[in-house]
């Protein structure tokens, strides 16, 4: 239904928060800031009333500067937003919301950067406010007990690479962490400290040379490692079973390659897409709340104290009317938002059928060569075989792209495998990327494949009922692209309990996207007999 509505002209570009410590009192320090913003806003828009910071309700005629105050149980929130063109752009605008919380002895901090554009030009370099990168250098401002900076965090050896895989972790970060891998004379390929500026408070911008990259990888795993020049986005939420591609990694030779230009556009995509981070965190709307939010309650609060007193009837009637005005324009914003997120649904869903059309052609492409090459009697597999189960995610990627996927947790099982032959691990994988794929298409008959299955002494069976796989939790699933899937597959050979001499694999086939998903291996999951 939204998707219908024209597009809306307003656009919430940023939401960050964080934590202001308050070395000498609470009171001095938010009075403090205060003052700061309210500098910076003098500087830009013009002079304001002598005594703003006691007025607890401003607006100036024009309307491009209100000020609201809400009191609240043990401390209050003061906000702030002010409004100016764009210098470059004619039609378009920025709205900046600044919010200080004192709740108990703590000073929490938000801010909101909006854009309006009257042609819905909202093509722009991406860059906080100058008044939130000052906030960020000279007040100690920070979130889940880390600094937040306008610098480049720079990672050189092992300690450094503990810290930056303990933020990466870090179960209450919601800002992007991206990690720009520099020579050991930190010489990089991207322009590493402009990005760390225009992030500032925005994401956590870092600097790993080769022998810090090493550690890192020794620790988080070399498929989400970045080295060589690369740099990789670290998204919230991280767990050792995402799928790789969750947390970006742009190459050497792909940045090597491109000119200046686009690599300057490479960096603008890592800035907008940490920019989105911001906007797509849970419990956005109490975590950085809106001005508008703020003018609603604050209004609201009045009436309820005016009902209550021996106001007036005319001052009830015009806090009556100010309640409406400020519930209406929090509607305004919340639908203004709601039909931007629907916009970006579209678009994104518009990319992906993009993308998978690519997919599709490309691996047609290849499948087709492939079997050219097959008739002319040449070798299909790239690279020499595994010798140790480290080595097989990347023998997979190298053989089967499109056809057959090692889930995170597959990976994460081959680094205490003990299954004793390798090879026959090899195999499998690749009877199930290529035969048992052909069987999932509909261009090979089962009964042939269960001739192929018995002339390698495996057996294919469901893993378990879905309904009984749920008493063992997340053991028999797997998420993927967002979705929660059942291991519904499951070949095996040997009967031992012993993993040595066991083994067994576990799948399933994502007719979407035409793949095998490996979820574990080689060994046994939870069962009645486990």
């Amino acid at each position: 239904m939204l998707s219908t509505v024209q597009s809306p002209r307003t656009r919430l570009i940023l939401a960050t928060s964080g934590v202001v410590p308050s070395d000498h009192g609470i009171e001095e320090r938010v009075y403090e800031l205060k003052g700061s913003i309210i500098s910076y806003v003098s500087g830009k828009l013009g002079s304001l009333p002598q005594n703003i910071l006691s007025i607890e309700q401003y607006e100036n005629t024009d309307g491009s500067i209100s000020i609201e105050t809400l009191n609240i149980p043990g401390g209050n929130i003061w906000a702030i937003r002010f409004s100016e063109p764009d210098d470059e752009t004619v039609g378009r605008s920025w709205s900046v919301e600044l919010t200080l919380g004192r709740i108990g002895d703590e000073i929490l901090m938000g801010s909101r950067l909006n854009c309006y554009s009257k042609n819905y030009d909202f093509g722009f370099d991406h860059s906080v406010p100058r008044v939130l990168r000052s906030i960020t250098d000279h007040y100690g401002y920070k979130d889940y007990g880390i600094r937040l900076t306008s610098s480049v965090i720079e990672i050189k050896n092992e300690d450094d690479a503990l810290f930056l895989f303990d933020l990466i972790k870090n179960k209450k970060r919601w800002r992007n962490v991206v990690v720009v891998a520099a020579d050991d004379s930190f010489n990089t390929i991207a322009n590493v400290e402009n990005m760390a500026h225009k992030l500032s408070g925005v994401a956590h911008v870092a600097r790993i040379i080769p022998d810090a990259s090493y550690h890192l990888s020794s620790i988080i795993g070399k498929e989400y490692s970045v080295f060589d020049k690369g740099i990789r986005i670290y998204r919230p939420k991280f767990s050792e079973e995402d799928e790789v591609t969750r947390h970006p990694l742009i190459i050497k030779r792909i940045l090597e390659k491109a000119p200046q230009g686009f690599i300057r556009s490479y960096e603008g995509d890592i800035r907008r897409d940490c920019f989105r981070a911001t906007i797509d965190r849970e419990n956005l709307a109490t975590s950085v709340p809106s001005f508008a939010d703020i003018r609603a309650a604050a209004s609201k609060s009045r009436l309820v104290n005016l009902n209550v007193t021996d106001a007036t009837d005319a001052d009830i009637l015009q806090a009556e009317i100010n309640a409406r005005v400020a519930a209406e324009s929090q509607a305004d914003a919340s639908l203004s938002l709601a039909m931007q997120e629907e916009e970006l649904r579209i678009k994104m869903e518009a990319e992906r059928d993009s993308y998978r059309a690519q997919l599709y052609s490309m691996r047609a492409r290849s499948e087709a060569l492939e079997i050219k090459i097959a008739q002319l009697g040449g070798a299909l597999e790239v690279g020499s075989r595994p010798t140790n189960y480290i080595e097989i995610s990347e023998w997979v990627e190298s053989n089967f792209p499109g056809k057959l996927v090692l889930h995170a947790r597959a990976r994460k099982a081959l680094k205490s495998a003990v299954y004793e032959n390798i090879d026959v691990v090899c195999d499998t994988l690749k009877l199930l990327a290529e035969d048992y794929r052909e069987v999932c298409l509909g261009r090979m008959r089962r009964e042939e494949f269960d001739a192929i299955l018995n002339s390698n002494h495996l057996v294919m069976t469901g893993s378990i009922s879905e309904e009984r796989a749920s008493e063992y939790g997340h053991e028999y699933f797997v998420t993927r692209n967002g979705r929660r899937s059942f291991l519904h597959g499951h070949i095996e050979k040997g009967n031992s309990r012993d993993e040595r001499y066991c083994l067994r694999i576990y799948f399933l086939w994502d007719s979407l996207e035409e793949i095998i998903v490996i979820g574990w291996l080689p060994s046994h999951l939870k069962n009645r007999l486990t």
